[in-house]
């Protein structure tokens, strides 16, 4: 196998900037990682035209534009999980903590709207003090009461409402507004990634009058962030002007942000080379080949890394033949996933299973292109299926329907499996739902099987498994359960050595390996570009944790 040295984002002793907590943040990823693409490798994230050059300052003013292939199906980052989410509305936003947008590759944590935070001795109680003047857009002030409204929405949901992120802050036991500006969460376990994921952008705070006015946020952005949602046209764009109230002095540098809706590939690209465009950000940035024509660009300048974002097919289990483990078994032996990662990600991929080989969590990559499903050649593997197929009285095959979104990456995804698994005698329709539509088809069980990618924030088996596969998880769409997963979940997330966590991890990944609740095919590695003017823009990790652009500013 040859080798391969992918950047890793976050390193492995996740920095924090406040007091000491007595249990540090998990650590997230290795110091290097294989997988690279055909393509040339990446290359640092930190690239020189990203920071400015010496004596160059900062300038004001100036609006940025990017695109993302979709749009929000709703304003309430709580209740949504769809990658799009945080690309529009995070600029409108702050959490208690972030990760460092001027830091990466170095994963950070420093404050936000928290100044400090302390734990107590036996790690089961974490207060915060927030910082003074945080107003929402709307003119109100910042208070701990926000910040116990916004928490407590997401671990315990009220009825009716939909938290994906629920079971990886099922830690928490209580949250107390002791004071106008400290809050007190207290835990009823240890969590050893509780501080990491309360730094992500999924963990925005959102101001108690509006949700108790409106019920939720779907339909209001409504921040204390260094943006304001000015207005949108549906299917167009979205445009958001300067906080001149902003608490952070002298941010942002922008005096605008526009996003456009733009779901052809070559189009977004084409925008980006004629400078209507001057970002191509995560979670799609550019191809292989676009990058590789942006290099040659000296106006536009490349940034690339893994990311954690899963590629994979989801079963209904509650449908058949879904239902039965030894159809699924075979989907996921049947399909070349290497001949996936070269056509339909040209190279750009690496294939792994629920957590990314490229990170602390999965399975190393000499092991896993061994394994039955990922090894070459694949006679063995299709032979199994076919035998499996046989048992489960599906010898010549059936017939069932994909359900996915419109964006290119998964059209191609889903026409890649039909072609595969055609080989087996199966035979399929694309079923293609705009975002709404396919969210919503995803919450009601209306689907066969689901051609999708599901991000998360970082690296850590809290939000991985908490998300989506233990019991009742708020994006298990397919209802898998299995009591031992649930019981070991709970285990590797309170344990504090990262040695003992990995050995329960790895437990984990072999139960979803038997189980094939769906069947993954590869994490991505995210090509962005951005005009050589763009100062502060550091890729990430993940799209979920550096799109506040409250840093970034314009050279001339």
């Amino acid at each position: 196998m040859r080798a391969r040295n992918l950047v890793c984002l976050m390193a492995v002793g996740l920095m924090v900037s406040s007091c000491s907590p007595a249990i540090a943040p998990t650590p997230t990823q290795k110091s290097a990682a294989p997988g690279a693409p055909a393509a040339e490798k990446p290359k640092p994230a930190a690239l020189s035209p990203t920071s400015r050059p010496s004596g160059e300052q900062p300038k004001y003013g100036g609006m940025l534009t990017f695109a993302h292939a979709a749009e929000p199906a709703s304003f309430d980052l709580h209740q949504e999980s769809g990658g799009q989410h945080p690309l529009f509305l995070t600029q409108s936003y702050n959490g208690l903590l972030q990760y460092d947008p001027l830091a990466w590759p170095e994963a950070k944590v420093i404050s936000d709207l928290a100044s400090t935070w302390k734990v107590s001795p036996d790690g089961l109680e974490y207060t915060f003090q927030l910082k003074e003047g945080a107003k929402w857009h709307d003119g109100k002030p910042f208070t701990s009461q926000d910040v116990q409204v916004s928490l407590d929405r997401i671990r315990k949901p009220p009825r009716g409402m939909r938290s994906p992120r629920q079971a990886a802050f099922g830690s928490i036991g209580q949250v107390e507004a002791i004071s106008g500006a400290t809050v007190r969460v207290r835990l009823q376990r240890p969590s050893a990634s509780l501080i990491a994921n309360l730094a992500t952008d999924w963990l925005a705070m959102v101001p108690k009058h509006v949700v108790e006015a409106k019920g939720d946020m779907k339909r209001d952005v409504v921040g204390t962030g260094p943006f304001k949602l000015k207005g949108f046209v549906a299917g167009t764009s979205y445009d958001y002007v300067k906080n001149p109230d902003y608490f952070v002095k002298g941010r942002p540098y922008l005096d605008a942000i526009k996003v456009y809706l733009i779901k052809d590939e070559a189009t977004r690209f084409a925008a980006l080379r004629t400078g209507r465009l001057l970002l191509l950000p995560p979670p799609y940035g550019v191809s292989v080949s676009q990058s590789n024509l942006a290099k040659s660009d000296q106006n536009l300048v490349v940034q690339t890394n893994w990311r954690p974002t899963l590629r994979h097919l989801r079963f209904n289990l509650e449908k058949a033949p879904w239902s039965d483990p030894r159809v699924r078994r075979a989907m996921s032996l049947a399909i070349d996933r290497q001949a996936l990662v070269a056509t339909v990600f040209e190279g750009g991929a690496i294939p792994g299973v629920q957590m990314p080989s490229a990170g602390l969590w999965g399975i190393p990559e000499d092991e896993l292109l061994k394994m039955p499903g990922f090894r070459q050649p694949k006679d063995a593997d299709v032979a199994e299926a076919k035998r499996l197929l046989a048992e489960a009285g599906l010898a010549g095959g059936f017939s069932t329907t994909v359900l996915t979104r419109p964006e290119e990456v998964y059209q191609k995804m889903g026409t890649f499996f039909l072609a595969e698994v055609g080989k087996l005698g199966i035979k399929g329709e694309l079923q293609i739902r705009v975002t709404a539509a396919f969210d919503d088809a995803l919450g009601r069980g209306a689907f066969d099987v689901v051609v999708a990618g599901t991000a998360t924030a970082i690296d850590d088996p809290d939000l991985r498994f908490g998300e989506n596969y233990v019991t009742g998880a708020g994006r298990n769409y397919g209802k898998y359960s299995n009591p031992k997963l649930d019981e070991l979940f709970e285990k590797q997330s309170q344990a504090l050595d990262v040695d003992a966590r990995k050995k329960l991890v790895r437990e984990m990944l072999n139960i979803l390996l038997q189980d094939n609740p769906d069947v993954p095919f590869s994490w991505d590695i995210t090509y962005i570009s951005h005009s050589s003017r763009l100062r502060n823009y550091k890729i990430a990790s993940s799209p979920y944790v550096n799109s506040r652009h409250q840093e970034v500013w314009l050279a001339n």
